[in-house]
């Protein structure tokens, strides 16, 4: 009985002293919002990890710091593949890759303006735009004059212009300015 119980003390001291292997960082979770960018439009890579201790990213977007969930800012200019690493206690890496894919430029009402802002009825209103990266331009109400990217109208009541770029996969930036009608 006596070297029963001093065998299992021997073993709950064993076990007690026992080394665990240093903890393997774990990416639980890399995806991109949205995951699909227009040039130039910022959108953010996001992960969760544990048991990291230190994180890289190529192409390096900013210092990360080993957090259960991270988001960080990205603008890439084309189609990426973004690969997340964490080093865990034990410096084993764990990767992770995610593309980011790129398309074009959205299109974007960048001008509009209109001369007078007030008229009397009947009166000319001038409404000038510009527009960037659109395939096509819708403009109303008034005759578009495609030389100046120019509505031209008499308003007879207070009256609100819209022009509309559009780009691929219909996607569309839209402006709009009013113009009071005086009595």
């Amino acid at each position: 009985m006596v070297r029963l119980l001093g065998a299992t003390a021997s073993a709950v001291l064993l076990i007690g002293c026992q080394r665990t292997a240093p903890a393997h960082a774990k990416i639980t979770a890399l995806k991109a919002e949205p995951s699909f960018l227009a040039a130039g439009v910022t959108g953010q890579l996001c992960f969760s990890v544990e048991d990291a201790t230190h994180l890289t990213v190529d192409p390096p977007v900013e210092q990360l710091l080993p957090a259960s969930h991270h988001c960080t800012d990205i603008t890439p200019k084309q189609t990426t593949t973004y690969t997340l690493t964490a080093y865990g206690p034990d410096d084993k890496p764990e990767k992770k890759s995610l593309e980011v894919k790129v398309g074009p430029p959205q299109p974007r009402v960048a001008s509009l303006t209109a001369r007078p802002l007030s008229v009397k009825r009947g009166r000319q209103v001038k409404v000038c735009f510009k527009v960037e990266n659109a395939k096509s331009v819708t403009a109303k109400p008034g005759k578009l004059d495609r030389r100046t990217n120019c509505l031209i109208d008499y308003p007879k009541k207070t009256t609100t212009y819209q022009v509309v770029a559009h780009g691929d996969d219909r996607e569309q930036d839209t402006g709009t300015v009013t113009v009071n009608v005086l009595r």
